[in-house]
């Protein structure tokens, strides 16, 4: 393994398990995305939510660039749509990959976990990366089903809960 601190960095967070989800955008050139796994949550009120992008790839400049932007969630039985959005030479927004295209608006990821679409409130740049702060307007909850998670460059599902209750029920209750 190499010594240099970003080696480090990269391989550190190879072992942070996270979520992941596709982020798209219409453009006047046709549809652009690309998958994430930056995903975060900022603001209940507004409703608001992060991301990043990489700053060299085709899809980060056109992201940024848009107006309106769509976040979706991808479950277990999705792992081939993040692929395909990870390499930069597969097919995208493919029938068979259950999008839809409405004009003028973000693509439509069916079957997707949960789907937020909103306004880019600001851009900001951040190493070799820009960190997107996007208003949510709308949200769309998809089915109930297994997410798709990303540890180690590779795609996982969900194995069985280690904790048999809600978090709320094993924690103890804040003092009032």
């Amino acid at each position: 393994m190499s010594d240099t601190l970003t080696d480090q960095f990269k391989a550190g967070f190879r072992r942070y398990p996270t979520g992941v989800a596709v982020v798209a955008a219409s453009t006047e050139t046709g549809p652009v995305g690309a998958t994430v796994s930056s995903v975060a949550s900022v603001s209940a009120n507004p409703p608001m939510l992060s991301f990043s992008v990489s700053r060299s790839g085709r899809s980060g400049p056109a992201l940024t660039g848009s107006d309106r932007i769509a976040v979706h969630v991808l479950t277990e039985s999705q792992a081939h749509v993040a692929a395909a959005f990870a390499d930069r030479t597969a097919p995208r927004f493919t029938v068979a990959q259950r999008w839809a295209l409405p004009q003028g608006e973000p693509p439509v990821l069916d079957g997707a976990a949960a789907s937020f679409y909103g306004r880019v409130a600001r851009v900001v740049p951040a190493g070799e990366a820009w960190l997107v702060l996007l208003e949510v307007d709308t949200i769309e909850l998809g089915e109930s089903s297994e997410p798709l998670l990303h540890h180690d460059r590779r795609y996982w599902s969900l194995g069985p809960a280690v904790s048999p209750l809600p978090l709320g029920r094993i924690l103890p209750e804040k003092a009032s």
